[in-house]
């Protein structure tokens, strides 16, 4: 099964729910583009925090969605189902990987893959590789996998690169670079990041020669 992620994390939370409470043998893949792009680039559940949408708009009274992105994979792997894992269309290879892995397994399991979208998020189309990569090595987006509950696998990263490089591309989020109060929303945005190198343990370990 496909959907987006307004479909997935909003409109059709609850039979998503129902199918992974009731223990279908169901492969869910969400293409994660952080916005309801088909109907107009509204906000949806995992639109990240300020990110300017068309109901969502930054100026002079907003910086954009004032809610972090909702947790999709967490609430999923809290259903107690055999697989979860997030993947990204910059890294083809492990996201390849990920759903051979998921069609092995009995019963049900759930991908999220972060999907760059040039219309919603206002980036040059010749970027979307780029972008994507950056979620990832900024912290931004994580790779992972949790196996029965366990986080068993996660991409890990050399450098952490700062979450400017990620925001500064995409026109959703050029309100940030215009002020103190943009200034005081990135170093949000970064604390986040972080945040998610330290959950998941996303850096790699310095090799250590004699």
């Amino acid at each position: 099964a496909f959907g987006g992620d307004g479909g997935t994390a909003d409109i059709g939370f609850g039979a998503l729910s129902g199918m992974l409470e009731r223990g279908h043998d169901v492969l869910y893949v969400c293409f994660d583009n952080e916005a309801y792009m088909n109907t107009g680039i509204q906000r949806s559940g995992l639109t990240p925090l300020d990110c300017s949408t068309t109901t969502s708009p930054a100026g002079k009274e907003s910086m954009g969605k004032h809610e972090n992105k909702k947790d999709m994979p967490a609430i999923v792997a809290a259903h107690h189902i055999p697989y979860v894992a997030t993947a990204s269309v910059s890294f083809p290879k492990d996201l390849q990987r990920k759903v051979k892995k998921a069609l092995s397994i009995d019963g049900p399991k759930y991908i999220q893959v972060l999907v760059p979208c040039p219309l919603g998020w206002y980036h040059k189309s010749e970027e979307t590789f780029k972008i994507g990569k950056l979620a990832v090595e900024t912290g931004i987006y994580p790779l992972f996998e949790i196996e029965d509950g366990k986080l068993t696998k996660v991409h890990k990263i050399k450098e952490q690169v700062p979450v400017e490089e990620y925001l500064r591309p995409q026109r959703r989020f050029r309100h940030l670079f215009a002020g103190e109060e943009g200034e005081k929303q990135i170093r949000r945005i970064q604390e986040l990041a972080d945040r998610n190198i330290e959950h998941y343990g996303m850096l790699r370990e310095p090799v250590v020669t004699n």
